[in-house]
């Protein structure tokens, strides 16, 4: 054993990551989970939590594809092996009171960005991945009701388990690591996934 992990140590660092991901035994505790709707930032956050020290994992097709079919059981134990993840399916408005649950003292991150820069966003990247252009006005109703669906869901949580960020603050980053009692290597928000 001590061979393979001399191996996976040398191998490449997305290689070395997912089959450190699938070696890991499932552990279920607490742990971090970005759920801001697309596009409000949750690939930078992900990598900014990564920065702080913790095996995470955005979308993935494999565990998109789980959800999809309902092996619900599937995605928590891939989560299970993990500390942080963002993205989709855990974003989801029927997964976050199942992995709050599963979880138990986890931490939740949301993250808010302003309707007309996410508009704008989420137009780019819908063009972008799937070559045509989105319905707007049906996808701003969906990022208001992920919105108001996680705030209703929350209001009552303590602060320490809750966090609403806005990654274009400038000192969000500070914040996100105060709030996992990390310390943020550096001042501003690492960016990722430009569209």
């Amino acid at each position: 054993m001590k061979s393979l992990f001399k191996k996976i140590s040398k191998s490449p660092a997305w290689i070395s990551r997912k089959i450190t991901i699938a070696l890991s035994k499932p552990v279920y505790d607490s742990k971090v989970f970005c759920v801001g709707f697309n596009k409000t930032g949750t690939t930078s956050c992900g990598k900014a939590i990564q920065m702080l020290g913790y095996r995470h994992s955005s979308f993935n097709k494999r565990v998109w594809s789980r959800y999809e079919n309902g092996e619900i059981a599937k995605v928590l134990r891939y989560t299970a092996k993990l500390d942080s993840v963002d993205d989709l399916p855990w974003l989801k408005e029927d997964m976050i009171p199942v992995l709050d649950r599963v979880f138990p003292n986890s931490k939740f991150i949301y993250l808010t960005r302003d309707e007309e820069s996410w508009k704008q966003s989420i137009y780019h990247w819908s063009f972008k991945i799937f070559g045509e252009y989105p319905d707007l006005e049906k996808k701003i109703e969906e990022y208001r009701k992920h919105r108001e669906f996680v705030l209703n869901y929350f209001a009552d949580k303590p602060k320490e388990q809750f966090l609403v960020l806005d990654i274009k603050d400038k000192n969000g980053y500070d914040k996100l690591a105060r709030f996992l009692d990390k310390t943020a290597p550096q001042k501003h928000f690492p960016h990722h996934n430009k569209t």
